[in-house]
């Protein structure tokens, strides 16, 4: 747990070992440290089947659908006007972590 603590890159011993709920109680005991969040990549996402790129459309109600390049391309007049934006190549989850507080 030592080892998991001190882990600059947040390795998966990290991940299995520390959890909110223990970080939650450390800060209360101690209150020089709080908790914070630190965005890590997953995971790489690739098309399923295809190496088609894939798109994020935001429509009216501001939801993201993923949809083919080959879809848009083909359908122009359904996707005219709508936001489109590249899909991240990974997927993200958030690690907590503590940090020292300054005083």
């Amino acid at each position: 747990m030592v080892c998991a603590a001190s882990c600059d890159k947040k390795c998966d011993l990290y991940i299995k070992k520390i959890s909110l709920d223990i970080l939650e109680r450390f800060i209360a005991k101690h209150p020089e440290y709080m908790i914070i969040g630190e965005i890590m990549a997953k995971e790489k996402v690739v098309a399923k089947k295809s190496n088609e790129k894939i798109y994020w459309v935001v429509d009216e109600n501001k939801k993201l659908t993923e949809v083919k390049e080959s879809d848009i391309i083909n359908n122009p007049q359904r996707y005219a006007g709508k936001q489109i934006w590249d899909r991240p190549p990974y997927k993200y989850e958030v690690i907590v972590a503590l940090k020292k507080i300054k005083v």
